[in-house]
């Protein structure tokens, strides 16, 4: 017998077909993000730049590690804050002071994750690149 506080789980929660659904859904997520929101362009050049930094300077596996979780992490800041934003849109579309502070702190997340990324990879790119110069000199 069932207790109150339980709830009995259906099978078909579990099936194949729902995580399919689940990825789709995932994936229309991130098309939105890359088709409409601007600082999908910003993330997009930066990261290549990036990786493509990373790929020149020959970075060590631990380092591509760093970046990619880096990059990972700021994606996922700013589609969080997308969401935030779609939501307080939906919620209040006249000025709120309320869906200020959501969106405020929202950009503020991307925006915080964003400066750590630039500082750590200023940290393993600048040694890296004189190096590089010294090599020339």
């Amino acid at each position: 017998m069932e207790s109150q506080g339980t709830k009995k789980r259906d099978k078909k929660d579990f099936h194949p077909k729902n995580l399919f659904r689940i990825i789709q859904y995932s994936l229309q997520g991130l098309q939105y993000f890359f088709q409409y929101e601007r600082s999908a362009i910003v993330y997009l050049v930066a990261s290549i730049l990036g990786l493509m930094g990373a790929w020149m300077l020959h970075m060590s596996p631990m380092e591509w590690l760093v970046i990619i979780l880096l990059l990972v992490m700021i994606l996922s800041a700013e589609l969080l804050n997308t969401a935030i934003e779609a939501v307080c849109n939906l919620v209040s579309p006249e000025y709120n002071p309320y869906v200020k502070i959501a969106k405020d702190c929202g950009s503020a997340a991307t925006f915080v994750l964003s400066t750590v990324g630039i500082a750590v990879g200023l940290v393993m790119y600048i040694p890296k690149i004189i190096e590089l110069v010294e090599t020339f000199w």
